[in-house]
C-alpha cells in the first residue's frame, strides 16, 4: 500500500483495525466485521457476486475453452500457455462465448465475466466434445470402420485423430 500511495495512485484503501486496543497479533472477529459493514465493503462484495460471480482470466479461459471453436477434422490449435499473448486470449475467450452462445458475459482489461449457470454451461459443453473427441480417437484405434460418426464429427481421416489426441492432451 505504502508503494502505491508514493508513486501517487491514490485508491479505495479501508485500514480495519484488528481490535479495540490495536495490539498486534490479537484478532477480535466481531470487531473487524462490524468494520466491514459499517464500511460497505461487505455490501459491495454481495452485490459484485450477485451480478458476475465467475470471473476468470482470459489465458487458463481461452486455454481451457479453446476446444469448443473446434468445428471438424483439424480445426483443433493447442494454445501454448507461455507464448499465448493476452490480445490473443481475449479474443479467443470472445469467439469462445459467441460460438457457445452464452448471453449475459462481460469482458473486461484482464477476465471474462460470467453470470451465475454459465460456467456449467461451458463445462457441459466442453465435456461434450471431449467425450464426441475421446469416441473417435477409440474408434480409428480399435480399427472400426472409417465412416463411423460420432455426432457430427467425421472420424474419417487421420487428421482428426491428432486432433482428438492434441485435445486430450490439454485435459487436466
Amino acid at each position: 500500500m505504502q508503494c502505491s500511495l508514493y508513486n501517487g495512485r491514490w485508491g479505495p484503501y479501508r485500514c480495519i483495525k484488528p481490535n479495540p486496543e490495536s495490539q498486534p497479533g490479537n484478532l477480535t472477529p466481531n470487531y473487524v466485521l462490524e468494520q466491514l459493514r459499517a464500511g460497505g465493503v461487505l455490501e459491495a462484495v454481495r452485490i459484485a457476486c450477485a451480478g458476475y460471480p465467475t470471473r476468470k482470466a482470459f489465458r487458463p479461459f481461452a486455454i481451457r475453452y479453446n476446444i469448443l471453436l473446434a468445428s471438424g477434422r483439424g480445426a483443433y490449435r493447442h494454445l501454448n500457455p507461455e507464448t499465448l499473448q493476452e490480445e490473443e486470449a481475449a479474443d479467443i475467450s470472445r469467439k469462445v462465448l459467441q460460438a457457445v452462445k452464452v448471453m449475459g458475459w462481460q469482458m473486461g482489461k484482464t477476465r471474462v465475466f460470467l453470470r451465475a449457470g454459465q460456467l456449467a454451461q461451458l463445462e457441459v459443453r466442453c465435456l461434450h466434445s471431449l467425450s464426441s473427441l475421446s469416441l473417435c480417437w477409440l474408434s480409428v484405434l480399435l480399427g472400426v470402420s472409417e465412416s463411423w460418426q460420432v455426432g457430427s464429427a467425421a472420424c474419417s481421416q487421420l487428421g482428426f485423430l491428432r486432433t482428438a489426441v492434441e485435445c486430450l492432451r490439454c485435459v487436466k
